[in-house]
């Protein structure tokens, strides 16, 4: 058992160090230390609004007492008819509360707490209640998002605007349930580690008391997405994945995870790849929207992809127009006008695109891989930025608020060169191709060049990244890399995040994967602090655990050379056919020193049942990366001498492990079996198609 006391003067000196940073990005006067954000909004300020919240009743100097005794010392209170959001946020503070102490409080509507009640016992009233409205609490100036958590007398508001839907949807402004996270993040110190409940650390409470405080809730970041990964299934190998009812079940128990990481977005903005079809659709009317190469417009061969005459005034035009047609917004916010490039190099050659190019950076060349599908392409940031500021200033003509998306992708994912100045009202996707980790240190700081440079042009640029499409389920580890370039993009404007995708290999990348999460809550963290935090879950293997990653880290910087190598040698893909060479990178003799860390922890662990299980947790998602290696060693595309008779052995024994642990998560096996499909040489036929899309 932990005690968990709060102290009110540590908490007043860490509200005090944040009112003149909210004061000036708010443009409010000085702020009482009992009122901050914790999560100030950078950036697109004029899409949010925001009022302070209202003078709260009078403070009892002792706060709330949660829990005493080792027992629940609250009632958890709801309107008579709660949002859905509410009545979850409910239901989830109750859960974890009885994690803490064996013994979930009594969840119970307004109108059944009697005057007398509510003098003798502490309540949380949560979401919009009559006692919220009574304390001050203005919902109708609660910016998408937030929450007010206000100590009154004996009793606790956790009160956010909450609007119709899904709780579990990230489109869904769920105010109140974020406020919960947060209680629960910052008080009780419960740690979300992967999904499910094994995954999910509750510190023991026997006492628990919040300190007299009144605060706004909202998240730093205007979105923080990770990209589910809910399509990575094997249609012609479904045998290689989940059974249904296992992924339905992951699915779900994944989706809570991202909730509690808070996980969603203040705009609901609307981007993609934007021309795909546009061939198809203007090619023969307006043949001049497209890329001129070697003096043909439109796509180099039939059906393949083709960017576009980003310089183009009709292609401009039309681009609004379309925004123009189908735009819906909310009072106040934005509208999105999609200018995102295809999935290909900028590569047109007429001369009014080269016209808006700025000069190649002189250190270019030195960064781009020699083999990677931009070596060959010109430097064309440039004629993107300045097509995508025409455009926004075209769509400002119909709604000065309308913001132009674009990506700072393939061969114009670097800065530009021309001193250009954008504005707020143009969104970049900062997406570098070819630039996954690890990198040595001269490539890490020249990425977080790139990041600087765009920002530096006061476009709002978030983090759309593809690196955690990389490593299929092996224990390849590069949290350090991608924190330190996180932080950089933090402290240098990112406005939200998009993450491109969530392979979900838990047991084996948990390091990576909880720093993905946490991160987009808590940017300025040290990177030490946050993992210790994940180490922390294993109770006395902590430390074991620690050094079993330090391992794999250490091996995933070593190996830049295996990795080059290896997928170059049987032609694999980083993202979409891993498997070829998983064995190349991942040898059988890489995972005897892990294996002995392990035992190490399982033996540090044996007395604590809770423990034991995380590391079991562990070792099966390590069993599980050495059979995949073993079957890749046989069965990959890449080895002419691989045949199915070959390797059936080793793909059984895979399989009866998939079938025997699939309900425990240790990886989304559905992501294991779409990178399989085309990697392997499986019964039936195999998938062998050109790797056209992200590096």
């Amino acid at each position: 058992m932990i005690q968990i006391v709060v102290n009110p003067l540590l908490l007043k000196k860490g509200l005090h160090s944040c009112t003149g940073a909210l004061s000036e990005v708010f443009g409010m006067g000085p702020l009482s230390r009992r009122t901050f954000a914790q999560g100030t909004v950078l950036g697109l300020l004029h899409w949010l609004g925001f009022t302070s919240p209202g003078k709260a009743v009078t403070q009892s100097s002792a706060g709330v007492t949660l829990i005493a005794g080792g027992r629940p010392a609250v009632t958890l209170v709801t309107s008579d008819q709660p949002s859905g959001s509410v009545h979850y946020a409910a239901t989830e503070l109750g859960w974890h509360i009885g994690k803490a102490t064996g013994i979930q409080p009594a969840i119970t509507t307004e109108s059944h707490v009697s005057p007398a009640g509510l003098r003798n016992a502490a309540h949380i009233f949560l979401g919009d209640t009559r006692f919220a409205r009574a304390a001050g609490i203005t919902f109708g100036a609660l910016p998408r998002e937030t929450c007010i958590i206000r100590t009154v007398g004996n009793h606790l508001c956790i009160a956010g605007l909450d609007h119709p839907g899904s709780a579990l949807d990230q489109n869904t402004s769920a105010g109140t349930l974020f406020g919960v996270y947060e209680l629960l993040d910052r008080y009780f110190g419960v740690r979300w580690l992967w999904p499910g409940e094994l995954g999910t650390f509750v510190p023991k409470a026997q006492s628990l008391v919040i300190p007299a405080l009144d605060y706004v809730v909202t998240p730093r970041f205007m979105q923080r997405r990770v990209r589910p990964g809910a399509g990575f299934t094997s249609e012609q190998h479904p045998e290689m994945g989940f059974t249904a009812a296992a992924a339905k079940e992951y699915m779900k128990a994944q989706a809570t995870f991202l909730r509690r990481h808070r996980m969603g977005r203040r705009v609901p903005t609307n981007y993609g790849h934007a021309f795909v079809d546009w061939w198809q659709r203007y090619g023969t009317e307006h043949p001049e929207w497209f890329q001129l190469v070697r003096g043909k417009r439109g796509p180099v061969r039939l059906g393949a992809r083709f960017s576009m005459c980003i310089s183009n005034p009709g292609l401009r035009e039309e681009i609004v127009s379309q925004w123009r047609e189908h735009r819906s917004a909310s009072a106040g916010q934005p509208t999105f006008v999609n200018a995102v490039e295809n999935d290909i190099p900028g590569q047109c050659e007429c001369e009014v695109c080269k016209a808006l190019d700025g000069p190649e950076p002189p250190d270019y060349r030195k960064f781009i891989p020699s083999k990677s599908k931009i070596a060959s392409k010109p430097f064309v940031s440039d004629r993107y930025a300045r097509s995508w500021q025409a455009i926004q200033r075209i769509a400002a003509k119909d709604d000065p608020n309308a913001v132009v998306v674009g990506y700072a992708y393939m061969n114009y994912f670097a800065a530009p060169t021309s001193g250009i100045k954008l504005n707020p009202n143009i969104l970049i996707g900062f997406c570098p191709s070819a630039w996954y980790y690890p990198r040595n240190g001269e490539e890490q700081d020249w990425i977080k060049d790139q990041w600087r440079g765009w920002a530096a042009t006061t476009a709002q640029v978030f983090m759309r990244t593809n690196y955690f499409l990389d490593g299929y389920c092996m224990p390849h580890i590069f949290a350090g890399q991608f924190a330190d370039e996180f932080q950089n993009a933090a402290r240098n404007g990112m406005v939200g995040t998009d993450f491109d995708s969530l392979t979900g290999h838990w047991a084996t990348q948990g390091p990576n994967l909880y720093l993905l999460m946490r991160l987009q809550t808590h940017p300025e963290t040290a990177v030490e602090s946050l993992l210790s935090e994940y180490y922390s879950a294993f109770g006395p293997a902590a430390d074991d655990v620690k050094s079993y990653f330090d391992y794999w880290q250490a091996y995933t910087s070593n190996a830049r050379a295996q990795l080059r190598d290896g997928f170059e040698a049987l032609g694999a893909s980083r993202w979409r056919s891993w498997a070829k060479a998983a064995h190349a990178v991942y040898p059988e003799e890489s995972f005897a020193p892990a294996e002995a860390l392990l035992d190490r922890a399982a033996a540090s662990a044996i007395q604590d049942p809770e423990a034991s299980m995380r590391v079991k947790f562990l070792e099966l998602g390590l069993q599980h990366a050495k059979l995949c290696s073993r079957a890749a060693s046989k069965l990959t595309l890449g080895d002419p001498q691989s045949t199915y008779e070959r390797g059936k052995p080793e793909l059984e024994a895979l399989l009866q492990f998939r079938r025997s642990y699939e309900h425990i998560w240790i990886s989304n096996m559905n992501h294991c079996a779409w990178v399989e499909s085309q990697s392997w040489i499986l019964p039936g036929f195999a998938i062998q198609s050109p790797d056209l899309d992200p590096e």
